[in-house]
C-alpha cells in the first residue's frame, strides 16, 4: 500500500480511531495542541514509523469501505469439485453444491456454443442453415428463448450510397439480443463501405450501427444510431464538423447519446491522429488535449483513449518503448475535472470485460514478488489481492457490471483452480478442481454478471472425421 492510497483511505475513518491510536503512541498530548497540519495527515506518519498497531488498522478497516478493500485475501473452499461424468443424453442438466458456497451445473451439448457478450444466454449457431439459438439454464433445465425475434430492414446513407442493414433482435431480463442481425456492404469506384450493428451499452431501445469505409475518396469511419421501435436512422454525428477528418478511427458514442469519442487526422502532414471530443447536443468538436489541458503525443502507441459509462474519458499514455501504459487520467465531462488516477507505474495490464462495453475499467500490475494489485483507472484505487501471484498463471476478466473478476489458475490439464473476486463485498473465494481426465481445451468467460461458464471440447486431438458433430461439456458455477 502507498502513501498516497493510505491517506485517501485515512479520509474515511472516523476521527476517533486516530485518537485511540495516537494514545497508544503517546501522541495525544501534541495533539491537543493547535495545529497547521490535519490530525489524519500526522497520524499517517505516525502509523508508518509503527506498523505494530495492527489493532488500530483493523478498527479502521471495520468503518472504512475504502480501506477494507485496499486488501483482498483468498478463501480457498475446503471442498474440491469433482466435476461429473459426461451423460449419454444431450443437454441433460446435473446440478451440485460445492462447499455450500457454489452452484454448479453440468450439461452436455452438440455444436459450438458461446456466452452472448456476458448477458445471460448461451449461445448455439445451427450448422445446419447457419442460424443463431439462445438458451437459458432455468429450472435445471436447457431453454431456448428468443425464436420470437423482431424484425427490421432498415438502410444508412453514406456518400451517396445506401447500405442495407437487417435487425433480428428480442429483449430477455432487460437485456437485448441481437439474433442473427446482418449489417451490408457496397463497393464501387475503388470504394468499400461495411456497416453492422451492435449494441450501445445497456440500452434495450436502440441499436449502434457502426460504419467502416475504406478507398480512394476516403479512409474513415462512423456511427448512426437506429430506434428499435420505428426503424428510423439518425445521423447522431452531423453538424459536429467531423468532415474535416480525412481519417477517422472507431467512433464511441456515450450511452446517453450526449458525447461522442473519436481518434481523427485533421489533414496536416505533420499531426498524428488525436483524440477528441464531441458534443451531440451542442455539435461541437473539441481536441481532448484543449479540455484536459494536457500535451497529448499523436505517435503510433503513444496513447489510448476510451469512454467509461456516459460521463468520464479515460486516457492513458505510454512511453514508446513500453507495450503498457504507465499513467492514467480521468476527465469527468460534466464538471470539467481532470484527475490524474495512475502515475508513473512500471506497467498496467487491461483487465476488459466480455462484451464489447467501452471503459478498460480495471488494470493489474505485478511487483517484483510477483503480487497482483488491481487499479481502478477512473478513481485510481489499488487493490492488493492476497493469495494468488502471477507465477499462478494468473487470468483476471472483469464481468460486464464492473463489479467482480473472473480468477483463473492455468495448469497443464486445464483449470486447477476457479474463482471470483468481488470487488463491492472484498470476497475472493475459489476451488480446487478434479476429474483431469475431462479437461479437454478447455475454456472460461462470464455467463452473466454472477455466473461463470466452463466449456471443454470432449474430442479435443480426434480427426474430425471420427465423430459426427462437436460434443462440449458446459460447467456453470453461480458464486
Amino acid at each position: 500500500m502507498n502513501s498516497k492510497l493510505l491517506l485517501n483511505a485515512l479520509e474515511h475513518i472516523d476521527e476517533c480511531y486516530i485518537l485511540h491510536a495516537q494514545k497508544h503512541l503517546g501522541y495525544l498530548e501534541d495533539a491537543a495542541k493547535p495545529r497547521h497540519r490535519s490530525m489524519k495527515r500526522i497520524f499517517t506518519v505516525a502509523l508508518a514509523a509503527a506498523l505494530a498497531l495492527i489493532c488500530t488498522l483493523a478498527a479502521a478497516m471495520a468503518v472504512s469501505p475504502e480501506f477494507r478493500e485496499a486488501v483482498i485475501s483468498l478463501f480457498q473452499i475446503g471442498e474440491v469439485e469433482r466435476v461429473p461424468d459426461v451423460s449419454e443424453s444431450e443437454y441433460k442438466v446435473k446440478q451440485v453444491t460445492i462447499g455450500g458456497e457454489v452452484s454448479a451445473q453440468y450439461v452436455k451439448v452438440n455444436g459450438f456454443w458461446d456466452a452472448y457478450s456476458g448477458l445471460g444466454l448461451l449461445q448455439r449457431r445451427d450448422p445446419a442453415d447457419g442460424q443463431e439459438h439462445f438458451y437459458d439454464v432455468a429450472g435445471g433445465e436447457l431453454v431456448e428463448v428468443g425464436a420470437d425475434a423482431s424484425e427490421i430492414s432498415t438502410s444508412v446513407s453514406w456518400y451517396g450510397r445506401t447500405i442495407p442493414v437487417h435487425l433480428r433482435f428480442f429483449v430477455y431480463q432487460d437485456a437485448l439480443y441481437l439474433n442473427n442481425s446482418y449489417g451490408g456492404s457496397c463497393e464501387e469506384d475503388s470504394m468499400t463501405f461495411r456497416v453492422g450493428p451492435e449494441r450501445l451499452g445497456s440500452r434495450t431501445d436502440v441499436v449502434l450501427l457502426r460504419g467502416e469505409c475504406c478507398g480512394s475518396e476516403a479512409d474513415t469511419n462512423w456511427a448512426w444510431v437506429c430506434d428499435l421501435k420505428t426503424g428510423e436512422v439518425w445521423d447522431v454525428l452531423a453538424g459536429c464538423g467531423l468532415e474535416k477528418f480525412p481519417y477517422m478511427e472507431r467512433v464511441l458514442l456515450a450511452e446517453d447519446l450526449k458525447h461522442a469519442l473519436i481518434r481523427g487526422w485533421d489533414g496536416a502532414s505533420d499531426s498524428g491522429i488525436a483524440p477528441y471530443l464531441a458534443d451531440l447536443e451542442e455539435k461541437t468538436c473539441t481536441p481532448l488535449s484543449e479540455l484536459m489541458r494536457l500535451d497529448i503525443p499523436t505517435a503510433f502507441g503513444s496513447y489510448e483513449v476510451t469512454l467509461y459509462d456516459s460521463d468520464t474519458v479515460l486516457l492513458a499514455m505510454a512511453p514508446l518503448w513500453r507495450p503498457e501504459p504507465t499513467s492514467v487520467w480521468a476527465y469527468h465531462i460534466p464538471s470539467g475535472t481532470v484527475t490524474p488516477t495512475a502515475e508513473n507505474e512500471e506497467e498496467l495490464t487491461s483487465i476488459t470485460p466480455e462484451a464489447d462495453v467501452y471503459g478498460w475499467a480495471l488494470a493489474q500490475k505485478v511487483d517484483e514478488n510477483g503480487n497482483v494489485t488491481i487499479v481502478d483507472l477512473r478513481t485510481g484505487r489499488q487493490v492488493k489481492l492476497e493469495g494468488i501471484t502471477a507465477a499462478d498463471r494468473c487470468y483476471l476478466k472483469i464481468n460486464n457490471a464492473r463489479t467482480r473478476l473472473l480468477w483463473v489458475d492455468w495448469g497443464a490439464y486445464g483449470l486447477n483452480r476457479l474463482g471470483v473476486i468481488d470487488l463491492e463485498s472484498g470476497e475472493f473465494t475459489a476451488f480446487e478442481r478434479e476429474n483431469m481426465e475431462l479437461r479437454y481445451n478447455e475454456a472460461v468467460f462470464w455467463l452473466d454478471d454472477d455466473r461463470v461458464v466452463t466449456m471443454m471440447d470432449l474430442h479435443t486431438g480426434e480427426p474430425f472425421e471420427s465423430y459426427p458433430t462437436n460434443e462440449y461439456y458446459l460447467c456453470i458455477y453461480e458464486f
